[in-house]
Parts: C-alpha cells; sequence; structure tokens
C-alpha cells in the first residue's frame, strides 16, 4: 500500500523501495561482512520471487530464513492450483531454475 500512496509504482521506484528496506541499510550503518559474497555472514531470507518487483507485487512467500548460515526457519513454496479447460492445473510462482 505504501507504494500506491506514495505513487512509486514503476519498476525503477519499487527497486528502489527494495533496496531501502535490504541493502541500503546495511550499506548506510557501514556493516561489515554484508552481502551475498563468500565470507560475508549468511543472513538473509530467500523470497519466492525472482526479482524485487516481483517480490513486492506478488507478496511474495518467504521460503528461507538463514541466520549466521543456519536456516532458522522454512516455509514450503506456494502453488495455486487451476480448474480451468485449456489451463495448466498448477501455477508455482516462481521459475524452476533446474528446468531452464
Amino acid at each position: 500500500m505504501g507504494l500506491h500512496v506514495a505513487q512509486m509504482t514503476s519498476q525503477r521506484a519499487m527497486k528502489q523501495c527494495f533496496d531501502a528496506v535490504t541493502t541500503t541499510p546495511a550499506r548506510i550503518l557501514g556493516l561489515q561482512g554484508y552481502g551475498l559474497e563468500a565470507g560475508c555472514r549468511a543472513d538473509f531470507v530467500l523470497l519466492q520471487a525472482s526479482d524485487p518487483v516481483e517480490a513486492i507485487r506478488l507478496r511474495a512467500a518467504r521460503l528461507l530464513v538463514v541466520r549466521a548460515g543456519k536456516v532458522i526457519a522454512q516455509s514450503e513454496p506456494r502453488v495455486s492450483r487451476l480448474r480451468l479447460d485449456g489451463r495448466p492445473a498448477e501455477v508455482r510462482l516462481m521459475r524452476d531454475a533446474s528446468q531452464e
């Protein structure tokens, strides 16, 4: 809702909002060992989305919460089941990298 109220609905603006709650605070605080590079602390939340815009638009499910490299919470991926003629039986909300 905040994105709509602030009129930040372009893809660029949504990516900026995503950064505002992920990478930007760590940079401002000067956190050491933050990021997705080798040797970093490995604190992250894995969302069921292929990019930040999809994460916001679909209110992506949290698949994993990892702290210091250890999984502390895990959820199953969301799957929508359809019963419509001529449509697929299931819709997964994230691309399956193993099928690419």
